[in-house]
């Protein structure tokens, strides 16, 4: 579990990714002639992810509060939340607000074997939307068995289906490599009341005047 959760994506023009023991992380600067952030493509980036922001919140609106879709390399189903797994459950959301100095980042873990929950949050410069915020949360780990569970249903589509977002190729190719370390991963799209931890210590760690990262050691009041 030392290993299991670290924040690893930090998109923007100015990043570029590590390789750490628990995964991917990101720092320093991309080379400044990449095409994939000329100033044309991050204006239609930005022109698309408004669509999409306002299709999510349409569609959070009226999802089924006690269902799950899962969405894996195999198959799409529905799974409720109550049934049994092994493993551990990973529950991350990303916190984003034009005008903020920050996007926050949270996770909150549960093992199937009665560990005690892990969970941490970080504030990260901040992205260019709420997308990337999310994207943000999708985090590392060295053959465990993980489920992770998100609030952004563009964030599963993403990651189901990575050609058809062109503009994050740079991170998602990176994110299926990383990937394949796992023994066991999938990533659902739960209703946003499912994910009130996650939701609750991204939003806390946002609004910190400085650049903060919490592991384990939370302030208990950011859970509710």
């Amino acid at each position: 579990m030392e290993s299991l959760l670290w924040p690893v994506y930090s998109l923007g023009e100015e990043d570029h990714a590590v390789r750490t023991r628990g995964g991917l992380a990101f720092s320093g600067r991309f080379s400044e002639d990449r095409d994939e952030y000329e100033a044309i493509e991050v204006l239609r980036l930005a022109e698309k992810e408004a669509q999409l922001w306002q299709s999510a919140q349409i569609e959070l609106h009226n999802e089924n509060h006690g269902s799950v879709d899962l969405v894996n390399q195999d198959r799409v189903s529905n799974v409720s939340l109550e049934a049994e797994y092994s493993g551990y459950r990973c529950f991350v959301d990303g916190s984003w607000k034009e005008g903020d100095k920050f996007s926050g980042t949270g996770w909150f873990c549960t093992s199937s074997n009665g560990e005690p929950p892990t969970m941490g949050a970080a504030n990260l410069r901040r992205s260019l939307s709420p997308l990337h915020a999310e994207v943000k949360c999708i985090i590392g780990a060295d053959n465990q068995e993980v489920a992770f569970f998100t609030d952004c249903s563009d964030l599963v589509k993403m990651e189901s289906s990575p050609t058809e977002w062109p503009a994050f190729s740079v991170y998602l190719e990176e994110f299926q490599s990383d990937k394949e370390e796992f023994s066991s991963f999938s990533l659902s799209l739960i209703s946003r009341r499912a994910n009130v931890k996650a939701d609750n210590l991204a939003r806390k760690v946002r609004t910190e005047p400085l650049h903060i990262i919490f592991v384990i050691n939370i302030p208990q009041e950011w859970l509710f």
